[in-house]
């Protein structure tokens, strides 16, 4: 069992310019932006469970690990 990033989308600001989890992320397109949720969005099979976007979006909270 291994844990992997999900966003809490009612929390997340990336729509107004917040994209921290973005540009911490180590592993390439793992998070991105969607502009139709208008919301960041985690890939689950790329997300290596290293919680640094978890560090980056210390101020909105929006981050969590979930068991897979």
């Amino acid at each position: 069992m291994y844990a992997v990033a999900r966003v809490t989308e009612e929390d997340c600001t990336a729509e107004k310019g917040c994209r921290l989890c973005i540009v911490v992320c180590p592993e390439p397109d793992t998070i991105d932006y969607d502009p139709i949720k208008k919301v960041a969005v985690v890939n689950e099979e790329r997300c290596k469970g290293c919680i640094l976007c978890i560090a980056g979006c210390s101020v909105q909270k929006c981050i969590v690990m979930v068991d897979m």
